[in-house]
């Protein structure tokens, strides 16, 4: 057998051979993890450029879908521009046309003020001809004496305090809803076409139907002529001529109808006669609404002199155009008709209201209601066409005679007023 040194010694060769062949196994494994980690980060890098591939990809999509929407975007702008600039120009044209058409409406206002101005004064310069020579309004002086002093001159007994009370009624209107003080009441007359023919300045023309009830009963030679009822019929039928002609000339629509025959036909009962002077007063205070009369000088009770108000030289706005208010007070203090008028009838029991009186209400024409009818056909309408051909010249002759008829009417009324000058 071997030694032991000799075991000992080939072991340590042994061993030594062994860390050499390790060191050989080290450094071979050694250069193999280099090459594996080499390999995964080639691995590695070609993903990441993979990856980094696609998402230039993806990214160069996108840019060119901007770039086509951005494109798009400026063709738009381009179109919104060139039509913000049309827009622009329209804005401009519209402009200057609405600054021509402001200087055209401005130009045309005050060509209409003017024509306005000139019609007022044409107006004016009629009426004060018209009520100058055919129907001038006077005031006139009554001599007519005082009801308390000829009651206490028939009576001693009364006391002086119910003297003072039946002066103080005397001199008393209801006017608007009250009870007002009225200094013209009794004391004159209103006078229109000469100082015979005047009205009692207070509205009360109780002497006409009591003149009228006087002649049912009572009749003679001094009831035909002497009596006040004919100096009022003739006053109230003047005053009718003289407010539907002003109306014409003022071209202002009345509110009640009321011919210029009312007053100067049969005599009138209390009622009928009543409900035309009411009619006349409404008409009165509508013409002087129209023309901006002073509303503290007017009466609904004073038929003349409302009309002289409304005539005179110094209303400033007699003859203007255009829209105007009314003035509802007044037209509540028209109520004035008495029961007992309002409910009386005739003897002869015609109470029958006709065409002439009644009220127009508004500007509208009442026209007959038209008659239902076939459609025609064709041959009718041509039978139609033939017979409309035909009658023309008859239908445009009988137009042209009414439309003759009328200017000679109102030439001659025109030369009525004005050959007086």
């Amino acid at each position: 057998s071997s030694r032991f040194s000799d075991k000992k010694e080939r072991l340590m060769h042994l061993k030594t051979k062994q860390r050499e062949f390790q060191k050989h196994v080290l450094k071979a494994m050694e250069g193999k993890e280099i090459t594996d980690q080499l390999r995964w980060k080639i691995m590695s890098c070609k993903m990441r450029i993979e990856q980094l591939k696609q998402t230039i990809c993806k990214e160069n999509d996108e840019i060119t879908r901007h770039a086509e929407g951005l494109l798009r975007i400026k063709e738009e702008n381009q179109k919104h521009y060139r039509r913000a600039q049309r827009h622009q120009e329209k804005k401009e044209k519209i402009q200057r046309h609405n600054r021509k058409l402001g200087d055209l409406v401005e130009k045309k206002t005050y060509d209409l003020k003017t024509h306005y101005e000139h019609l007022a004064n044409l107006r004016r310069t009629h009426i004060l001809e018209l009520t100058s020579v055919i129907f001038p309004i006077e005031e006139v002086k009554t001599s007519m004496r005082d009801p308390a002093d000829v009651s206490s001159e028939s009576d001693n007994a009364m006391t002086s305090s119910t003297v003072s009370k039946l002066a103080e009624a005397r001199r008393t209107t209801y006017l608007s809803g009250r009870w007002v003080c009225d200094d013209h009441n009794g004391d004159t007359s209103i006078s229109i076409t000469g100082p015979w023919i005047t009205l009692p300045n207070n509205g009360d023309y109780s002497a006409y139907y009591s003149w009228v009830e006087e002649k049912k009963t009572t009749q003679g030679p001094d009831m035909e002529h002497n009596n006040p009822a004919y100096t009022i019929s003739a006053a109230l039928c003047y005053a009718t001529q003289l407010v539907n002609t002003l109306s014409l000339i003022l071209d202002v629509n009345l509110p009640k109808k009321l011919c210029n025959r009312q007053f100067c036909g049969e005599n009138l009962s209390k009622h009928r006669f009543t409900r035309a002077v009411k009619k006349l007063n409404a008409n009165i205070l509508h013409l002087c609404f129209s023309q901006h009369v002073n509303l503290d000088l007017l009466h609904p009770l004073h038929t003349l002199r409302n009309l002289m108000y409304l005539v005179s030289p110094d209303t400033e706005n007699l003859g203007r155009s255009g829209p105007f208010e009314i003035s509802a007070d007044l037209e509540d203090s028209m109520e004035f008709v008495d029961p007992s008028a309002a409910g009386e009838t005739d003897e002869s029991g015609d109470e029958h209201v006709s065409d002439e009186e009644t009220d127009l209400g508004t500007d509208w024409e009442n026209l007959p209601s038209p008659r239902f009818c076939d459609i025609p056909s064709q041959q009718a309408e041509m039978l139609q066409s033939q017979s409309t051909q035909v009658s023309q010249p008859i239908a445009s002759s009988s137009a042209g005679g009414m439309i003759s008829s009328a200017a000679a009417s109102v030439t001659s009324w025109l030369k009525a007023y004005t050959g007086h000058r």
